[in-house]
């Protein structure tokens, strides 16, 4: 993951890195932090209770800070860990469908309309892929001996594009499902807008997954937030 892609995490995550780094925790321990702060966060999502949804959302913000600290404890310590990298890309794939189910199970439970279990299980599966459509194509790759082609980078884009390439995504995608999610928690929102919501979401997560795969298909790379 790259520290643009979350709101901010990159201006707190250097001060959290401090901490972790003069506690002496490795690169490795803050990968086990990481995932226990955003497991946290996923499953109190599942409770319809306003608090503990906002509680939610703080510990996924706070997760999303950790997954950038891991990799800046372990640049500062030289210490690095394929491992580490690999729970990593583990972690991710855990945790977003499973926040996405928890979310669907907590409107289900709200409304009791089993529509929401039926877009839940569609749902997690669609985020899935959002995530395997390039760690396969990485794992495909190392199969055959190649490295990754780095044709399109950030220096050939304007700052002004990327920033606005940054925000667009991250609006479209999962950490602006989240966003809005927690946000519509302060309002008296019915069970058909929130279908629509979710709708809207998930045709946006399959058209990122699609253009993905089509571009890993035809050029072997898609044009990163990096």
């Amino acid at each position: 993951m790259h520290k643009n892609e979350f709101f901010f995490a990159s201006k707190l995550s250097i001060y959290f890195s401090w901490i972790f780094i003069n506690l002496k925790i490795s690169a490795n321990g803050v990968t086990a932090i990481f995932f226990i702060t955003g497991l946290a966060g996923s499953v109190l999502f599942a409770f319809d209770d306003f608090i503990l949804s906002l509680i939610a959302y703080s510990l996924w913000r706070l997760h999303a800070i950790f997954d950038l600290c891991d990799g800046e404890v372990a640049r500062f310590t030289q210490k690095f860990s394929i491992n580490g990298a690999y729970w990593d890309y583990m972690i991710h794939s855990i945790l977003y469908p499973a926040t996405y189910i928890l979310i669907l199970f907590s409107l289900y439970i709200k409304f009791s309309d089993v529509n929401f279990l039926y877009l839940g299980m569609v749902g997690s599966i669609i985020i899935s892929q959002t995530l395997s459509v390039k760690n396969n194509y990485y794992r495909a790759m190392l199969f055959d001996g190649k490295k990754l082609d780095t044709t399109i980078s950030s220096n050939q884009r304007s700052a002004i594009r990327t920033n606005i390439l940054i925000l667009f995504t991250s609006v479209l995608g999962f950490e602006g499902f989240i966003f809005l999610y927690t946000f519509s928690l302060f309002f008296e929102v019915n069970s058909e807008i929130y279908l629509i919501f979710i709708l809207l979401y998930l045709i946006g997560f399959f058209l990122q997954s699609l253009i993905k795969f089509l571009l890993f298909s035809k050029k072997g790379f898609y044009e990163r937030k990096t």
